[in-house]
């Protein structure tokens, strides 16, 4: 404890103040004479970048001056999520680093130790400070449920001497008042036990606020010295990837806002006003667009809705047609028994009728097969004469198409 003293006094003895430098950066706008319709003319360009800044390079000296110190932020918050990389392999870098950097941040070490032993104190101190706390709030507690319980309870003789006075209440003695609650919260205030307590706690949390000032300047001088020294910058920028994670995330929204800061400092306020006209344009067409959608939304329920609808009535009517087609079924099925069994009986009459109608018809085609035989003899031979004829006509109509031909021919 007393070491831990010795050294929050010689940590916090002497803070450098740091001078504090105001400046007001102003970024002129050069006026810029065109057509007002810019945005639109790269959007039908490319309408991917409709929105970007038509310039390419920052013009003015003072927009230039504000992206430096942003990233010269950037580069800070680099080497700040290094630091406890750094300390813990501080003898890697001692050569590249140089003397002074090594010094500042063997210093740098030590307030940190400091710092981490002064917290947990404070730590151990609050959490004490909390038990004792809370053990005095039930112990008050229990005492003031007590007293209540006390004065609630009435007693035999109470009430007999109430009894004696016709319904009005008998006067209290001095004697009988309860005790005032706020003499055990006197009590407590008056305990030095606590009240030494409370000074020792705020003793140290003045203690670590020193140590905090003191840690961030020491983190300023380390800042500096990398700035200065290029080699340790470099030195540290390869292994950029051992920083946390939590660092990474923070620098990726840093280089984010840097985008965005460069994008404001190249847009001119004639473009941002026709970006804002733009997007306002855009997002009343968006606003249209889903209003259109919504609407259809509400359409294609209702059109769902009816369509279920439609789709259950034509079920119901499904389940029916298949009701009375089963009841079909069963009754085509009786009929075919009984008429299977009725044309069981025809079949056997009509097939005594049909063996003598055989017999008669065999005697038809042999009287006709005779007939055909001679016939055919007859128109076998009118065949051959209509050959003949048919053959000469087409040799007469083959000269015929041959002499027109030759007369195409030699017709001019």
């Amino acid at each position: 404890m007393a070491t831990t003293a010795m050294r929050t006094q010689t940590l916090t003895g002497s803070i450098a103040t740091e001078p504090i430098l105001n400046m007001k950066l102003t970024v002129p706008v050069p006026p810029q004479k065109g057509a007002p319709g810019k945005i639109r003319n790269r959007l039908r360009l490319d309408p991917a970048r409709a929105l970007e800044p038509a310039r390419k390079k920052i013009a003015t000296v003072e927009a230039q001056r504000v992206m430096s110190v942003f990233e010269d932020t950037i580069q800070k918050i680099e080497i700040s999520s290094m630091i406890p990389y750094i300390l813990e392999n501080l003898d890697r870098f001692r050569i590249s680093f140089g003397a002074e950097l090594c010094s500042l941040l063997d210093n740098h070490s030590v307030i940190i130790s400091s710092y981490n032993e002064i917290k947990e104190q404070l730590d151990r101190q609050m959490q004490r400070n909390r038990i004792r706390s809370a053990s005095s709030v039930r112990s008050d507690a229990s005492q003031d449920q007590q007293n209540e319980t006390n004065e609630t309870q009435p007693t035999e003789d109470d009430g007999d001497q109430g009894s004696n006075y016709d319904g009005q209440s008998p006067p209290q003695s001095p004697v009988d008042k309860p005790p005032s609650r706020g003499s055990s919260a006197s009590s407590r205030r008056s305990n030095p036990s606590v009240a030494s307590f409370d000074s020792q706690t705020e003793r140290t949390m003045r203690n670590l606020s020193l140590v905090a000032q003191q840690l961030s300047s020491s983190c300023k001088n380390i800042l500096r010295q990398f700035q200065i020294n290029g080699t340790a910058f470099n030195s540290v920028k390869t292994h950029f990837n051992a920083r946390p994670k939590e660092s990474t995330q923070l620098l990726s929204y840093m280089n984010d806002l840097r985008d965005i800061l460069l994008n404001k400092l190249l847009t001119t306020p004639e473009e941002e006003k026709e970006r804002m006209a733009y997007i306002q344009e855009v997002s009343e067409r968006e606003r249209n667009n889903a209003t259109i959608i919504a609407k259809m939304e509400e359409e294609l329920d209702a059109a769902v809705a009816d369509k279920e609808e439609e789709m259950k009535k034509k079920n119901d009517v499904i389940k029916k047609l298949q009701t009375e087609l089963q009841q079909i079924i069963n009754f085509s099925k009786e009929n075919i028994g009984r008429i299977k069994n009725e044309q069981d009986k025809q079949e056997s009459a009509d097939k005594k009728n049909h063996e003598g109608k055989v017999q008669r018809l065999q005697n038809e085609i042999v009287q006709l097969k005779t007939q055909l035989q001679n016939l055919v003899l007859e128109h076998r031979e009118k065949e051959q004469d209509l050959r003949r004829m048919k053959f000469k006509v087409e040799s007469q109509v083959e000269g015929l198409i041959q002499k027109y031909d030759g007369e195409i021919r030699e017709s001019p």
